[in-house]
C-alpha cells in the first residue's frame, strides 16, 4: 500500500540510456577495432580467427542494445500496470470503509462498529448476513491484491525471459538476447504456448507450472495482444486440440482448475476475435475453416468405445470449439455471425457431418455441443442485438438465414451408432432431447430483443425485430403446418408471442383495418413511432396452436392476453358507447380464437385433456398480475396508457370462476357433444366487462352491466368458428 512505483520509471529511462550508451559503444568498437581485422592490412590464420570473434562481439553490442530496449519496455508497462492495479486496490479499500467497514493490515474487512450507536451495533451485530457482507468486502479487497500479484508475476517472468541467452550455439555462455522481446503480454502468451503445447503432448504440468499457467489466463485473458498472439501460436487446431484436452482432463481428479482453464481459453478466444479489422482476424477464420471440419478423438473418457478398436468418436472441430465457447462470454457480433455462417456453409456440404458415433455421453446431457450450429445461436441468443442481426430476413443485404433454420435446415442428427464389443449397431434415434435449444432461445432474442428467462416489459420493438417475428409465423406455417412446429420451438414461440401481446390482440380482434392491410403486405410498419407487426388471423391461429402443446407456453399467452384486454377496456371511455362496444367486441372476438384453440387440442388430447387444462390454468395464475406488464405505448384508439393498478383491479374480478370453468368444461369435452360448448374465454371477457362498469359505479347487475355482459358473445362465436376453420375443423 505504500510503494512508490515511480522508481520503475526512473529504471525504465535508465535502461534506455544503457542502450544509447551500447551503441555508442558499438560505432567506436566498430571504427577502430573491427576495421582492424577486416581493411585488409591483417592476414594469416590469425586473421580469420580474429573476424570471428569481431563479429560475435560486433553482434553481442547489438543484442545488448535490443535486449536493453526491452527491459526498458517491460518497465514502463509494469509501472502502467501496477499503478492502475495499486489504485484499484486502494479503491476497493475505500469503498469497504464507506460501506461501514475497517481494514486490517492483511486486507480483512469487518464492521466498524465506532461509527454507529450503540443501538445500531447491537442490531447490526446481531443481523445473520453481517458475517457474509464482511467477507464480501474481504474477497473483494482480496481479488484486488491478486490482480496486482498476478501482474507482478507478469512482469517477473517478461524480465527473465528478456535476459535470457537466445543463442546458444555462438559459443557464448550467458550472451545478451538478442531477441528479447518488450511486451510482457507477448512473453507471457510464448509461455503460456509452451505449457499448452506441453499439455497436448499427453505431459501432465506440475503443480507449480499449473498455478502459473492458470494465473496466465486470468491476468490476460482480457488482452487482445496476449489473446492474439497466443491463439496464433496454437492456430486453429491446436487450439481445438487443446479444448479437448481441457475436456477430458475436467473429468478426473484436477476438475475445478481445468474448468477454470476452459473459461481462460474462452475468454481469451472472445478477446481475440473482438475487432474484424485485425490481420489476425481473417487469418485465424480461414484456418478454422479447415481445422473447423477436422475430425479429432473424443474417446479417452466419454466413448465406451473399446480401447485399440481404431473407432475414436471423431468429432469436428466445430463441435469442440462452440462447446469451448459456452463457458465464456462476450463473443463480437461479427464473430458470432460469421463462425455460424462457416459451419452452416460446411453442413450444406456435407449434411451429415455433425453425426457421432458411439456411445457419447456428452451428446444427452447438454455439456458438448454435438450440434454446433444450434449451440453458437444459443451463445448468441445472450446479446440480442447480435440475434436480431443475425436472423433478420433484411440483413447483410438480405439473407435466407431465418428460412433455412426454420425450413430447410436437417436438425435430426441420427446415423448415430453404439458398440457392443467389437460389434457395430445402428441406433433407432440418436435425435437430441435438446435439438432447436439454441436456436429457440435465439429466436427469442431475436423478435424480442431481450435475452431469454430475464425480466422484462412486454412490446416495443424495433423494425427488424418486427421482421423477425412476422417471417417466423409464415415460414413456421408454410402448407399449414404451423401447429406441427418442433417441440423445441413451442416455449420460445410462446413467450415471442406474449411479447407481441399488443399486436396479437389487433389481428384477433378482426376490426383493425391497418393490420389487415399490412398482413397481406410485409406485416411490418411503424405507427407515429411504434413498430407494428401483422399476419392473418389464421396464421397466427395455427401457430397458437402448436404453441398449445406446452401448456406453460400457452398459458403466458393467455395471461398475457388477459392483462392486455383488461388495460384496453380499462383506458377505453366508458362513456362513450362506440367505444365502448368496440373493445368489448375485440376483447371477444380474441379470447374466442383462445377458445377455438383450446377446443382444439381438447379434442384431440381427450384422455389427457383435464391435466391438460389443469396445468394451463396453474401456470396462468401464476402469471397473472405484476409479472406482466407492457411498454408505454400510444394504443391504437389515441388513448393514454392506463395506469397499471386501474387495470389490474379488473383482473380480480372471476378470476377463480374462470380457474373452475376452464377445468370443469375441459373435463366435459371427453364427452363430444359437450366440445362445441366451449366459451370459457367469452366468460372471462364477461368478468372483465362487470369490473369495468363497476369502476364506474355500475352494480354488477345494473341495467347497462346486464345488457354489455354477454354483448360480445356473437364476436367470440364468429372467431371460435374461424379458429377452428384454420386448424382444420369446420362446422366444428
Amino acid at each position: 500500500m505504500t510503494v512508490d512505483l515511480s522508481f520503475l520509471e526512473t529504471a525504465a529511462k535508465q535502461w534506455t540510456e544503457a542502450a544509447k550508451q551500447f551503441s555508442e559503444v558499438q560505432k567506436a568498437y566498430q571504427q577502430q577495432v573491427k576495421t582492424a581485422a577486416t581493411d585488409g592490412t591483417w592476414t594469416g590464420v590469425a586473421n580469420g580467427l580474429g573476424q570471428i570473434q569481431v563479429a560475435m562481439t560486433d553482434e553481442q553490442f547489438t543484442a545488448a542494445q535490443t535486449e536493453a530496449k526491452a527491459i526498458a519496455s517491460i518497465l514502463r508497462d509494469a509501472h502502467t500496470q501496477l499503478k492502475d492495479l495499486h489504485g484499484k486496490v486502494k479503491s476497493a479499500v475505500a469503498d469497504a470503509v464507506k460501506a461501514g467497514m475497517k481494514v486490517s493490515e492483511d486486507g480483512r474487512a469487518s464492521y466498524d462498529f465506532s461509527k454507529v450507536s450503540k443501538d445500531e451495533a447491537f442490531s447490526i451485530k446481531h443481523d445473520p448476513d453481517l458475517h457474509s457482507t464482511e467477507l464480501s468486502w474481504t474477497e473483494h479487497i482480496a481479488a484486488a491484491v491478486k490482480a496486482v500479484d498476478d501482474a507482478d508475476q507478469g512482469v517477473k517472468v517478461a524480465l527473465q525471459a528478456a535476459v535470457r541467452d537466445s543463442n546458444l550455439l555462438d559459443g557464448i555462455d550467458n550472451g545478451f538476447n538478442a531477441t528479447a522481446e518488450g511486451d510482457i503480454e507477448k512473453v507471457e502468451a510464448q509461455e503460456a504456448k509452451d505449457l499448452s503445447t506441453k499439455l497436448n503432448s499427453g505431459e501432465k504440468l506440475s503443480a507449480k507450472e499449473m498455478a502459473e499457467y492458470q494465473r496466465l489466463f486470468r491476468d490476460n485473458q482480457d488482452d487482445k495482444t496476449f489473446s492474439q498472439t497466443f491463439l496464433a501460436g496454437m492456430g486453429p487446431k491446436g487450439t481445438i486440440e487443446l479444448a479437448n484436452k481441457y475436456f477430458d482432463l475436467a473429468k478426473g481428479d484436477d476438475k475445478e482448475n481445468f474448468r477454470a482453464l476452459e473459461k481462460g481459453l474462452a475468454t481469451t478466444l472472445a478477446t481475440a476475435t473482438k475487432s474484424p479489422s485485425d490481420p489476425f482476424y481473417d487469418k485465424w477464420r480461414e484456418g478454422l475453416k479447415k481445422a473447423g471440419v477436422e475430425k479429432y478423438d473424443l474417446d479417452a473418457v466419454d466413448n465406451k468405445i473399446p480401447v485399440g478398436t481404431g473407432q475414436g468418436q471423431g468429432a469436428r472441430g466445430y463441435q469442440s470449439l462452440v462447446t469451448l465457447m459456452k463457458q465464456g462470454r462476450g463473443y463480437s457480433s461479427q464473430f458470432l455471425s460469421d463462425l455460424t455462417d462457416d459451419m452452416i456453409a460446411a453442413e450444406r456440404k456435407d449434411k451429415d457431418i455433425w453425426d457421432l458415433y458411439g456411445e457419447f455421453s456428452g451428446k444427452d446431457d447438454g455439456w458438448f455441443a454435438n450440434d454446433p450450429v444450434d449451440g453458437a445461436l444459443g451463445i448468441m441468443s445472450h446479446d440480442p442485438k447480435t440475434a436480431t442481426g443475425y436472423l433478420d430476413p433484411k440483413a447483410d443485404g438480405g439473407n435466407d438465414r431465418l428460412k433455412y433454420l426454420l425450413q430447410d435446415r436437417d436438425w435430426d442428427l441420427k446415423n448415430t451408432t453404439n458398440w457392443r464389443g467389437n460389434i457395430e449397431t445402428v441406433g433407432d434415434d440418436a435425435s437430441d432431447a435438446d435439438v432447436r435449444s439454441g436456436f429457440g432461445r435465439a429466436l427469442e432474442a431475436a423478435a424480442t430483443g431481450n435475452v431469454p428467462g430475464t425480466d422484462h416489459a412486454l412490446g416495443g420493438h424495433t423494425e427488424a425485430e418486427a421482421r423477425v417475428m412476422h417471417d417466423t409465423i409464415k415460414l413456421l406455417n408454410k402448407d399449414w403446418k404451423g401447429d406441427e412446429m418442433p417441440a423445441g420451438l413451442r416455449s420460445p414461440l410462446g413467450h415471442m408471442l406474449m411479447d407481441y401481446t399488443p399486436d396479437t390482440h389487433e389481428i384477433l380482434s378482426r376490426t383493425n383495418e391497418n393490420y389487415k392491410i399490412h398482413a397481406d403486405g410485409g406485416g411490418v410498419w411503424s405507427d407515429d413511432g411504434t413498430v407494428r407487426m401483422a399476419v392473418s388471423p389464421e396464421d397466427l391461429s395455427r401457430i397458437m396452436r402448436g404453441v398449445a402443446e406446452d401448456p406453460n407456453a400457452y398459458a403466458g399467452m393467455y395471461a398475457a392476453e388477459r392483462q392486455y384486454a383488461a388495460e384496453t377496456l380499462a383506458q377505453t371511455d366508458f362513456k362513450h358507447p362506440n367505444d365502448r362496444t368496440a373493445a368489448i367486441n375485440a376483447a371477444s372476438s380474441t379470447f374466442g380464437f383462445y377458445d377455438g384453440v383450446t377446443s382444439d387440442i381438447l379434442f384431440d388430447k381427450r384422455d389427457k385433456a383435464v391435466q391438460w387444462a389443469t396445468d394451463v390454468r396453474t401456470a396462468s395464475f401464476l402469471m397473472t398480475g405484476g409479472a406482466l406488464n407492457f411498454v408505454p405505448d400510444k394504443p391504437l384508439g389515441g388513448h393514454l396508457p392506463v395506469a397499471a393498478d386501474l387495470a389490474g383491479s379488473l383482473l380480480y374480478y372471476g378470476m377463480y370462476e374462470w380457474g373452475k370453468d376452464y377445468t370443469a368444461q375441459a373435463n366435459a369435452s371427453a364427452a363430444l357433444d359437450n366440445m362445441k360448448a366451449f366459451d370459457v374465454g367469452q366468460r372471462q371477457v364477461d368478468s372483465l366487462v362487470v369490473g369495468w362498469a363497476h369502476q364506474h359505479g355500475e352494480d354488477a347487475d345494473s341495467g347497462l352491466t346486464r345488457t354489455l355482459v354477454g354483448s360480445g358473445q356473437e364476436r367470440h362465436d364468429s372467431a371460435r368458428r374461424e379458429a377452428l376453420e384454420a386448424l382444420g375443423r369446420p362446422g366444428f
